[in-house]
């Protein structure tokens, strides 16, 4: 664009433009005025005429002479602007005479009046007040715009003329008062930054406040010219300080590489120590843990004959303790992988309450050793399944135990469970471990989560511990996303509490404690001198269906024995160490009175269960418990009592889904693990259901081109082509939008729905197999999407399943029911898997074991997986727990801890294995 930089110019620009504005707005004004002072004039004339006609106009047309007339209108209309003039007649109705102007304005006879934008005038002709006739004129100002015009020309170029002297006069004085001194400034400032001479002046002569500027530029430049005389010499000492300033980096750098060299080294050393520590570890862990899992391993075995229930119970203790003490070695290896970030943690459904019960079988001889009573309360509210990490919550729970009994001489420890809030999806727990010992000073309870740290320097000598377990507790609940803290007061206990939030899994069973009819609502009495004992056991009778009352001594309980009589106890819930009159002996008087069949007598103590046995024959005694007193054990107890035996923990048997519910549909199970695929199929073999298989995503794949399914089973992990790769290919290359394809996997992580879901397929089934939830969703996608009955509603008929007089609580590895469950209810086919099962993987071991010689951690990872979801399917937990750690091992390509997990898989097996034989055996 074109640029105008030059100050005179930008002046007599803007001088032109004011006085063109200023000639505009004369030449309008002008204009305006003429135009009005003419159409005035105009209207004068018309006036003037109109009435000078009516006055001449009166002979000639009283006596009716037109040409006379017409003389006198011709005569008129030598004036240019007149258009016509026309003479009417009998009240202005008739038209006698008159002329009119045509389009070339030449004057013709009248035809009819003008029109368009004229000035119009009538005026009556009358004699002696009497009217003739009337004068129309009709006055165009059509001339009036080309005078107007010739008059505002000569006035503009009038005035144009004095605005240009005016113009040039101001121009050259702003010239020389103000341009030529800007433009000096200018060229000196110029010549200044080309020079670089900041010595030169302005000089010249002006007035006003121009001189002032030039005044302000000439000091200006003084100020710059002595800064550049400072600048210079600054420079000059910076050049000699750089110089320096050279000479010493140059001397750091010396010492900074030897420096780094050091470093380097002690780098090396330090990695070298940090590599062989690892290395010690696992080799003390490797060596403590062989004969550990040895006496473990002996014990399940053992737990696997035929043992009286004390002898399992004492087997079951001696397994429990061993995985302490195996836990004991874990907390320097969990706290080595804490601090490296390389702690994982799992999300696995499973049974809260059992494990709280787990966790009080563990500090049975403490409390037997001690005078301190554990109570566990598991408020109402608090959901039996939950889906965290039970291996680590176990370990928090069970640090905090350690701790509580260690510093607790005498007194109670109480683990109490709250639901402090129940959502869709989660639930909050408040878990909280009380005790009644030592208590723990105010200043030192900041720094109680700090490894290695204790109350004192004394606790470690005394009481014993590593110092890490609180820290090892603290760090797994902030994996957990939850909180730990303590509250405490010297001399009167403390409590530690904890907060996490697991997902809640939907509880498909009801209760699994029914009274029969005829104990329902009846009364009963507990004897504890310990109320926090007491309210437990009160809160568990509650729950059976039982009224319960509370006393705290035998003395008592006697007493209310005696007075009632109307409605007597059903049976007494007595502890065995009493103030006063002990258990024993309050059951000995009331056995005068009352026979064991009238009222029972069910004594809990925390002695050695020998002993209490001995004085429970004494005393005529029904049951003898121990503490701590499971709601599970006390409720088997009181059944057993009462020859109920049938109710005793009573299972819910499987459902039996409806014959035929899907025939008629058919459907492809893609499942590269044949356990899985048998699992699977007899599941859905009763429904009717036509199943065709796939052992990978390729063959899936192919089989779809060619086949016309209404449902698809897809595993996720499998050779060839997973299932996210061939549910991508059946949807975007086959087109089949519409097919279901449910995932069917192990991978049960957070995020691994979604996964599933963004591959494109419907829904998600996790493993092992839950054969209620499969058959709602598959129900949900063949009956009520493919079908216009999407309101029917099937009875399902539960059944009980009659099976062989087997005690499957014996077995340790399998969890017979849950499988049958699962699987539909036949032994026969639950056996036959098994059986597949075992010949499958008979040999894993050696296969993972060349694997890992070889370092092919994938392939291992890969079989450990198939491993794993197979065993999950059959109810094998423990099995499928330890192939779990294996897989995750050998992902993480830690070949060590995937050597120390195959020894664990493999024992696990082998006991897997010694089961299926004894279940073929006694069914066969």
């Amino acid at each position: 664009m074109f640029k105008i930089d030059k100050i005179q110019t930008q002046m007599g620009i803007m001088i032109v433009l004011i006085s063109l504005f200023a000639f505009i707005i004369s030449g309008a004004y002008e204009y305006n005025s003429m135009k009005k002072d003419m159409l005035k004039d105009l209207n004068q004339k018309a006036d003037g005429l109109a009435e000078r006609l009516s006055e001449s106009l009166i002979p000639p047309l009283w006596n009716v002479d037109q040409p006379a007339i017409n003389r006198i209108i011709l005569s008129e209309m030598n004036d240019k602007r007149i258009k016509a003039i026309i003479v009417t007649e009998d009240n202005d109705k008739t038209v006698f005479t008159g002329k009119v102007r045509d389009s070339d304005w030449n004057i013709t006879d009248f035809k009819t009046r003008p029109i368009g934008e004229l000035v119009k005038r009538e005026a009556e002709i009358s004699v002696l007040n009497q009217p003739i006739g009337a004068v129309e004129i009709y006055m165009s100002p059509k001339f009036i715009q080309d005078e107007l015009f010739n008059s505002l020309l000569n006035s503009l170029v009038r005035t144009m003329l004095l605005v240009v002297l005016l113009m040039m006069t101001i121009f050259a004085t702003m010239r020389k008062i103000l341009i030529s001194p800007i433009i000096k400034l200018s060229k000196t400032a110029r010549q200044i930054s080309v020079d670089k001479n900041y010595g030169a002046r302005v000089d010249f002569k002006c007035q006003g406040e121009m001189n002032i500027l030039v005044d302000n530029f000439n000091y200006m430049l003084q100020q710059i010219e002595e800064q550049d005389l400072k600048l210079k010499d600054y420079s000059g000492q910076l050049q000699q300080k750089i110089q320096q300033s050279n000479k010493n980096l140059a001397s750091s750098y010396k010492e900074l590489k030897e420096i780094n060299k050091q470093l380097e080294i002690a780098k090396d050393e330090a990695e070298t120590a940090s590599r062989l520590k690892s290395q010690f570890m696992a080799n003390v862990s490797h060596e403590i843990r062989t004969p550990m899992n040895a006496i473990i391993g002996m014990a399940d075995l053992t737990l696997a004959t035929k043992l009286s229930a004390k002898q399992s119970e004492f087997i079951k203790i001696i397994i429990n303790s061993g995985q302490v003490l195996l836990r004991l070695i874990n907390d320097i290896l969990d706290f080595s992988k804490i601090d490296a970030g390389k702690l994982e943690l799992e999300e696995v459904n499973f049974d809260l309450h059992q494990l709280i019960d787990d966790i009080s079988d563990l500090f049975v001889e403490q409390m037997v050793a001690s005078q301190t009573e554990l109570v566990i309360e598991i408020l109402p509210g608090v959901p039996r399944r939950i889906k965290t990490d039970p291996l680590r919550l176990r370990q928090v729970l069970a640090n905090l135990t350690a701790n509580a009994f260690k510093f607790t001489n005498k007194g109670e420890i109480t683990i109490t469970i709250k639901a402090e809030r129940i959502r869709s999806e989660k639930v909050d727990l408040l878990f909280s471990v009380k005790d009644t010992g030592i208590g723990i000073p105010k200043q030192v309870q900041p720094e109680l989560f700090t490894a290695f740290k204790q109350a004192d320097g004394s606790t470690t000598r005394k009481y014993g511990g590593t110092g890490l377990g609180l820290s090892i507790s603290k760090r797994i609940i902030d994996f957990m996303g939850g909180k730990i803290w303590v509250e405490s007061e010297l001399g009167k206990g403390s409590t530690f509490f904890f907060k996490i939030s697991p997902k809640r899994v939907p509880n498909i069973r009801p209760s699994e404690y029914m009274l029969p009819k005829n104990l329902q609502n009846s009364p009963v009495l507990i004897v504890d001198d310990n109320p926090a004992v007491g309210s437990v056991l009160s809160r568990y009778l509650q729950h059976f269906g039982f009224n319960p009352e509370t006393c705290t001594s035998a003395e008592e309980a006697l007493d209310r024995i005696a007075q009632k009589t109307d409605n007597p106890y059903k049976f007494i819930l007595m502890d065995l160490i009493l103030p006063g009159i002990k258990g024993d002996e309050a059951s000995k008087i009331i056995r005068k009175t009352h026979s064991a069949e009238d009222l029972p007598i069910l004594l809990i103590t925390t002695m050695d269960l020998n002993n209490a046995l001995i004085k429970a024959d004494a005393a005529g005694i029904s049951k003898v418990l121990p503490k701590p007193l499971k709601q599970s054990t006390l409720f088997d107890a009181i059944m057993e009592t009462f020859g109920c035996s049938n109710y005793a923990r009573k299972r819910i048997e499987p459902q039996n889904v409806p014959e035929k519910l899907f025939k008629g549909f058919k459907a492809l199970l893609v499942e590269d693990n044949l356990i899985n695929q048998q699992v699977a199929q007899h599941i859905l073999i009763e429904t009717g259901l036509t199943i065709e298989t796939a052992d990978n995503g390729l063959e899936a794949v192919t089989k779809v081109e060619k086949n016309n399914y209404d449902l698809i089973l897809m595993d996720i992990q499998m050779p060839e082509m997973d299932g996210y790769e061939a549910t991508r290919v059946i949807r975007d290359r086959l087109k089949k939008t519409d097919l279901p394809i449910i995932a069917m996997t192990a991978h049960a992580m957070r995020g691994d729905k979604e996964k599933c879901l963004q591959a494109g397929m419907n829904d998600y089934i996790p493993k092992p197999i839950d054969k209620n939830q499969m058959m709602s969703i598959i129900k949900t996608y063949l009956l009520e999407n493919k079908t216009q009955h999407s309101r029917i509603t099937i009875k399902e008929n539960i059944q009980k399943t009659s099976q062989p007089d087997t005690d499957f609580q014996k077995f340790q590895q399998l969890n017979i029911e849950e499988a049958l469950d699962r699987i539909g209810g036949d032994l026969n086919i639950l056996i036959n898997i098994l059986k597949n099962f075992d010949a499958y993987n008979i040999d894993f071991t050696k296969k993972i074991d060349s694997m890992l010689a070889k370092d092919e951690l994938k392939e291992a990872g890969d079989m450990a997986h198939t491993l794993k979801g197979a065993a999950a399917n059959l109810s094998a937990v423990n099995l499928a727990k330890t192939a779990q750690a294996l897989e995750n091992a050998c992902k993480a390509e830690q070949k060590e801890d995937a050597v120390m997990a195959l020894y664990e898989t493999n024992k696990k097996l082998e006991l897997l294995r010694i089961e299926i034989s004894m279940l073929t055996e006694e069914l066969a």
